[in-house]
């Protein structure tokens, strides 16, 4: 997945963010507070779900109405955005919702790009996971005088190796499609998602556009500022968020050409 963004929208939503002081002032805590809603809004689904572990990789077991259960994740979106102007509410700021609605637009525009539904919880789930797991490892796409990898390199030569070597650790669209069809399995197999609502559903959708948002823009504005402790705070948030979520340390997630897996 490679998260577009023009100089324009990237300079608007780094500055909205910037502006939006109760999240730049504390990242890491309104990340971690709103990990805590998220827990709230599933019920649990991911955590008691996920990681059944068989031979290192996620044992989802196989629904038996294909048609009914993987469309649990579904839903109907309504006219308008759920969460920003609730979320807003806490800071105070009307910067605020602006940003989340740019995150979320954001969202359904990487979708619609990569040619995945948006609005089904599934994808969120993938959504958040590869491009948190992107972040962690430095593997977004950048320009490379930018990029953090080849600022480590000594020569020109070492910057080529790196960046080469990069571009084949990044996550690639048919590992994603593998990681969202196991979301879509491991959603079908929960029983709560099925008395959840539309409204519940776009909210949780909305909540992971968001949480990776604030992710995203936090690590790109230390990327182009270069500032190296802004960027390590990204991938420290993206860290917390994996390990919350897959109920796994970092060091144990993998995303190779059969999905997600967990080792042992």
């Amino acid at each position: 997945m490679k998260i577009g963004l023009s100089g324009l929208v990237l300079t608007m939503l780094i500055g909205a963010v910037s502006a939006a002081g109760q999240i730049m002032s504390n990242p890491g805590q309104w990340y971690i507070n709103n990990q805590i809603y998220s827990t709230r809004v599933f019920n649990g689904v991911v955590a008691n779900s996920m990681l059944r572990k068989k031979g290192g990789k996620t044992n989802e077991p196989a629904p038996k109405n294909d048609r009914t259960a993987l469309d649990y994740g579904v839903f109907k979106r309504g006219p308008n955005n759920l969460l920003p102007k609730r979320l807003a509410a806490k800071s105070g700021s009307g910067e605020t919702e602006r940003v989340f609605d740019a995150f979320i637009d954001l969202y359904r525009q990487t979708a619609g790009k990569d040619g995945f539904p948006a609005d089904d919880l599934a994808y969120a789930f993938e959504y958040f996971v590869v491009n948190n797991y992107q972040i962690y490892h430095d593997l977004v796409e950048l320009p490379a005088d930018k990029d953090p990898r080849a600022r480590r390199a000594r020569d020109g030569f070492e910057r080529i190796q790196i960046l080469n070597e990069k571009k084949l650790q990044q996550v690639s669209i048919g590992q994603e499609r593998a990681v969202y069809g196991q979301f879509r399995r491991m959603l079908a197999a929960n029983p709560e998602l099925a008395k959840m609502t539309d409204a519940q559903k776009q909210e949780g959708a909305e909540l992971m556009a968001i949480l990776f948002g604030v992710n995203f823009a936090v690590y790109m504005k230390g990327v182009n500022g270069g500032r190296d402790e802004v960027a390590e705070e990204a991938r420290r948030m993206a860290k917390q968020g994996l390990e919350k979520l897959l109920g796994a340390p970092i060091d144990k997630i993998r995303i190779t050409n059969d999905g997600l897996e967990i080792e042992p």
